[in-house]
């Protein structure tokens, strides 16, 4: 398999974290769903938006969420002060550096497959992210690896650029009392993600939405 890299626009970064606030946001009360993520608002209106930490913090999640190696000093110029620095500079500097994937088909039984490139692209990146990838599948339920594996996976769905899910919701698996109350039964709770049940579906999604938007490679 062939990989390109290209490098994000401004918009494009505006862009995904618009999408991780609309997802993410309502399932942190922390966090405010209401919020409207714009270019222009500042630092802190961010992170209040979406219940982000200090900056130091911020900006090592952010080098691992883009895979780029970007230096604390030129993070603290463009995340301090919080209260005057905009979401566009973050944007502009991760723009300088983040490389978004372009997927290639991979060759399988003599033909190309796009969705095979797609699919080991994902698992590449997952397990790059330090997650335990020896049983992904493209059958695999893509509930599982997000109850356990929540923020690589959600990069990795947000890093497409594309909008492939409609929602994600959480609903109790375990019901009664005790397991209601019990906060420490970090398995009480299933995420959902609507018609996008396995990495299969994701896959044919974002080769669907990559082809609406015409990056598709030339492959159908």
């Amino acid at each position: 398999m062939t990989e390109t890299k290209v490098k994000y626009t401004e918009e494009e970064i505006l862009e995904i974290f618009k999408e991780q606030h609309r997802l993410c946001s309502p399932l942190d009360p922390e966090a405010d769903p209401w919020a409207e993520i714009t270019a222009n608002m500042s630092v802190r209106e961010w992170r209040w938006a979406n219940d982000l930490l200090g900056w130091k913090k911020l900006s090592e999640f952010l080098n691992q969420e883009f895979r780029v190696q970007i230096s604390q000093e030129e993070w603290q110029n463009v995340l301090e002060p919080a209260g005057t620095r905009k979401l566009i500079e973050i944007c502009r500097l991760l723009s300088n550096y983040a490389e978004k994937d372009t997927y290639e088909p991979k060759t399988l039984f003599g033909k190309p497959c796009l969705k095979a490139g797609v699919f080991l692209t994902i698992k590449k990146n997952l397990k790059d992210k330090g997650v335990n990838v020896s049983e992904l599948r493209p059958s695999s339920s893509l509930t599982a690896y997000m109850n356990k594996y929540f923020s690589p996976v959600l990069e990795e769905i947000t890093l497409t650029g594309t909008k492939l899910i409609d929602k994600i919701e959480t609903r109790r698996k375990k019901r009664g009392f005790w397991n209601a109350i019990n906060i420490f039964d970090l398995d009480r709770y299933e995420t959902l993600t609507g018609e996008i049940k396995t990495f299969r579906d994701l896959t044919e999604k974002i080769i669907e939405e990559k082809i609406k938007t015409g990056h598709n490679n030339g492959y159908k």
